[in-house]
Formats: structure tokens, C-alpha cells, sequence
């Protein structure tokens, strides 16, 4: 676009090459504006040269005025009305003093102050509408939250590719830790596939859904985890104070929430990273009930508390019948020993009824007496422990996980990989880099919220400030009807100034080559 402008000014015979006019515009602002603006100034025999910022540097020495529109209110700017010039200002654009210009009798110069003035005016018309300039500041504020929500999005997406390629290592130290955290509460080696598969197990880490996940591929159980964020546990806890505030858990800290809250009463384990880690150390707490981890039969006892009472029942009439038959095999093996009866296989088969009988009779004992225990309430212990990630972790590793570790530190993992085949999910390096783009992460997904929050609400209320100040043209809609809109308004006078500033380089031009004739 640029060079075609050129081009065609070189051929118009209008003025050299050192008096081109260039305007730079964001790429969605100069599809927005290029052609009406190009077309206004075409009207008035003026070429203008529309680019994106990107245009090259070296191409944009071809340009004697190179202009640009921001349309942003400057950092660290006040958003009130001194600052309605700073969003339509058009940086490289030249300062006219009208009443100091040369008088001429060139029709073109004349037409294109004539046009200059009625644009100025039109500018200043709009600026005196206070409710216009609040729109401008409200939308220029509402913009800028726009773009950097573009821009923490990027840097979202970046930081979790680069965590897709080091987040095994951490799915791996968590499965470290839940198993070891059991044996250490419980003094029992609990089975890896029954941990996986029995245990709920709840993450806060703030990674939302992206740990579970982790785990799941390590074969956890999806069912039983699930995930809450630091936020979420935050506002429970005050929650859970406020509903106790006359008892003693009117101040509960996080421990006495998490075994007393009913959010986590089916929970066994509850495994909480804050990311506070040190290039040494990286603390994490878990919180176990070992009473639900060793008795897993007390709880089903709980939940079928009326179905055992139909059971008893059921073997204390079942105990009855098998006693009354005991007694008839017992009276007629006395009366067999009483008369000394020769018929051995008889006898032998009554003494074996008996065996039977009395087996029977002690395995419905013991049953009657576990269905009548008493259901134990659970008093094991409850408590939060600190496991060291990067410890265990280390400590799991192999000799040649280190060795390739080792490597990596000294810029050899690559050399390494080619001769040595390795798991990159018994990576300490990646672990600890993991560690750092999470961290990351965490920080600019809360930003993203905030900002979002903060967009949406700005939103509401211009949409609110628009229809109060019928500040709004009908636009067509892709449905039925029409729906209102601003924007018009605005790009009118972005437009009005865009005019302006390239008006003033060609009046600059020509009353500068009219000072050369003289």
C-alpha cells in the first residue's frame, strides 16, 4: 500500500519524494479505517500512504511525515477529560498556525485549508459533548483492557506449551508423596494400585483440571480426585468460621477446617502446593485421615446400619436351627455310645454332622458378634504433615537419572540423549523448571480473571452510560432488526482527526514550496 502511494504521487507530479505522508496503523485500526480515510482525501487531491505499524523501518525512510495513531491513553496518564487529546492524538503530525500561513491564489491550497477548518470544527463540536468525551475515555479504558487480555492470553498459551513438555516429573513426585505420606501417618506400605484406586485424594495447587489429568495418566483413578483452587479453599474456610463463630472453630485454621468441614469428610487425602519452593527446597503439606485409610469397613458398616440389623436377625433364628440340629446329632451318637452300636460308617457319618454342626454354629458366632460391634467412631489420627518434593523426588531417582540430570546442567543433554536413552519424567531438571513456568502460570491465569472481571464490568456499565445518553446509531444486525451501537461515533472523529493530520502535512507541503518560489 505504502509503495503503491508512492508510485502514485511520483507520477501525479505531486511534490518529491522527501514530502510523502505515511500513516502507520495497528492492523485491525487501518482495516477498519484505510479506505473511507483514503477516499475522504481523495476528494480533496490528497494520497496518504496506509501501513501497519510492522511497516519496515528502512522503507519508512521513503516518507518525509510519518504519522501514527496510538488511540491508548499513556501509561501512567489520569482517565478524566485532560486526557480525551491523548486518545486521538496523531504522533509526527505537523502544528498549523493558520492565521500564519501565507496568503496564495493556489485553488488547491485554498481547498484544503477550507476542508481543514471544517474538519477542526467538527472536532471541536464533538470534544464540548461531555458525554462523548466520558464515552471516549470509558471505551479507550475498556480497549486497553482488551489488548491485555490478548496479552496475557499469549503468555498463557506460551507457558503452558512450555509446561506440556516438563510437567511429568511433578505428576511423578505427587505419586511419590501419596504414597509415602500414607506409610508415614500409618506405618503401613499401602499397595499402589490400591492407593490409586480406593483413596480420594484432593489436589489444591491452582493448576485447575491440569493435575488430575497428570494423574490420571499415571493411572489414578479419575473418580477418585478431584481438584480445588487456593481462592475457593479460601472463601470455605471463612465460610466455615462464620457458620461457627460461637463455637470453638470460630477462628479453625486450616487444619481444623479440613477434618471438620463437611466439603472434605469423604476426603482421604488433601495435597496442598503453594509453589513456595527455593532452588533447594519445594515444601508441600498433605493432610490424612487414617481412619478413613484403615478402616474402609467401619465406613461401610455406617452406611449399612439398617441392613445389618435385618442380618442379625436373620442369623440368630439361622444359629437356632443349627443348635437344634446339633442337639439331635448329639442324642443320637450318645445313644449310639450308650448301646456300643457296631455300625462304624453310621457313627462316622453322625460325628461328622457334629463337626459340621459346630462349624457352622462358631463361624455364625463370630459373624453375630461383628454385626453386633459396636461402630467404631474413628479416633485414629488426623494430621498435616510437610513433605519436601524436590526430596523425594530426588530420592527416587536412578543413578543415570542423575548422571542425565548432571548432564543437562552442563549443557550435554542433548549429546547425552543421543547415546543414553532416558525418561524425561525422572527428570530432577525438568521438575525444578516445571516448578518455575507453573509458578508462572498461576500468576498471569489470576491476572487474566482479574482483568476479564474488570473488562466485563466496564462493559456493563458503558452499554448502561450508552443507552442513558442515547449515545448509539442502528446498525444492521445479522438477525432480525438492528442493534444499537457506538463505535460509529467514535470512529467518526478518529476519522475527523486522521483527516486532520494528513490535511496539515499537505498544507505543510504546499506552503512550504510556496515560500521556496518567493
Amino acid at each position: 500500500m505504502a509503495d503503491q502511494a508512492q508510485d502514485k504521487r511520483d507520477q501525479e507530479g505531486n511534490g518529491n519524494k522527501e514530502k510523502l505522508i505515511l500513516l502507520l496503523l495497528r492492523k485491525d485500526l487501518r482495516k477498519i479505517y484505510m479506505k473511507t480515510l483514503v477516499d475522504r482525501l481523495h476528494d480533496s487531491g490528497v494520497t496518504v500512504a496506509v501501513d501497519e505499524t510492522n511497516y519496515p523501518e528502512e522503507k519508512q525512510k521513503k516518507f518525509h511525515w510519518i504519522l501514527s495513531f496510538p488511540g491508548d491513553i499513556p501509561k501512567g496518564k489520569a482517565h478524566d477529560a485532560s486526557s480525551l487529546g491523548l486518545i486521538f492524538r496523531v504522533p509526527g503530525m505537523p502544528k498549523l498556525q493558520m492565521e500564519k500561513l501565507p496568503s496564495s491564489d493556489s485553488v488547491k491550497l485554498t481547498k484544503l485549508i477550507g476542508r481543514y477548518k471544517e474538519v477542526q470544527q467538527q472536532c471541536k463540536d464533538q470534544v464540548k459533548n461531555q458525554a462523548f468525551v466520558k464515552l471516549a475515555l470509558i471505551d479507550a479504558v475498556l480497549r486497553g483492557k482488551q489488548q491485555l487480555i490478548q496479552k496475557f492470553e499469549d503468555l498463557e498459551n506460551r507457558l503452558e506449551q512450555k509446561i506440556s513438555q516438563v510437567e511429568k516429573p511433578y505428576y511423578k513426585g505427587i505419586g511419590y508423596i501419596l504414597s509415602t505420606s500414607i506409610e508415614k501417618i500409618t506405618g503401613i506400605a499401602v499397595l499402589d494400585g490400591l492407593m490409586k484406586g480406593l483413596v480420594h485424594v484432593m489436589i489444591i495447587d491452582d493448576m485447575e483440571k491440569r493435575t488430575i489429568d497428570g494423574l490420571v495418566a499415571l493411572d489414578f483413578k479419575r473418580k477418585f480426585l478431584s481438584f480445588m483452587s487456593t481462592s475457593e479453599l479460601s472463601k470455605k474456610i471463612q465460610e466455615f468460621r462464620n457458620a461457627h463463630a460461637e463455637d470453638e472453630f470460630a477462628k479453625a485454621n486450616i487444619e481444623e477446617f479440613i477434618f471438620n468441614s463437611p466439603d472434605f469428610e469423604h476426603v482421604e487425602i488433601v495435597f496442598f502446593n503453594s509453589w513456595k519452593f527455593t532452588e533447594d527446597s519445594f515444601p508441600v503439606r498433605v493432610a490424612l485421615r487414617k481412619k478413613a485409610i484403615i478402616s474402609k469397613k467401619e465406613e461401610r458398616k455406617v452406611q449399612q446400619k439398617d441392613q445389618a440389623e435385618g442380618k442379625i436377625a436373620a442369623e440368630e433364628k439361622a444359629l437356632v436351627v443349627v443348635k437344634e440340629k446339633l442337639e439331635e446329632v448329639m442324642r443320637v451318637i450318645n445313644k449310639m455310645e450308650k448301646s456300643h452300636f457296631d455300625d462304624e460308617d453310621e457313627y462316622q457319618l453322625q460325628t461328622s454332622a457334629r463337626k459340621r454342626f459346630l462349624k457352622d454354629i462358631k463361624i455364625r458366632e463370630l459373624r453375630l458378634k461383628e454385626l453386633k460391634r459396636p461402630i467404631s467412631k474413628g479416633a485414629g489420627e488426623e494430621k498435616i504433615i510437610t513433605i519436601d518434593l524436590f526430596d523425594i523426588f530426588k530420592n527416587n531417582q536412578s543413578f543415570m537419572d542423575r548422571m542425565s540430570d548432571k548432564a543437562g546442567s552442563l549443557g550435554l543433554g542433548e549429546l547425552w540423549g543421543k547415546h543414553v536413552k532416558t525418561d524425561d519424567s525422572f527428570s530432577f531438571n525438568k521438575l525444578a523448571e516445571m516448578a518455575r513456568f507453573s509458578k508462572d502460570w498461576i500468576k498471569a491465569s489470576a491476572q487474566l480473571k482479574k482483568i476479564k472481571s474488570q473488562t466485563t464490568h466496564l462493559a456493563k456499565q458503558l452499554k448502561l452510560f450508552v443507552e442513558k445518553n442515547e449515545l448509539t446509531n442502528s446498525v444492521s444486525s445479522s438477525g432480525s432488526g438492528t442493534e444499537v451501537n457506538y463505535q460509529s461515533l467514535l470512529d467518526e472523529h478518529i476519522l475527523d482527526r486522521l483527516e486532520l493530520a494528513v490535511l496539515s502535512c499537505e498544507i505543510s507541503n504546499l506552503t512550504a514550496d510556496k515560500l521556496k518560489k518567493e
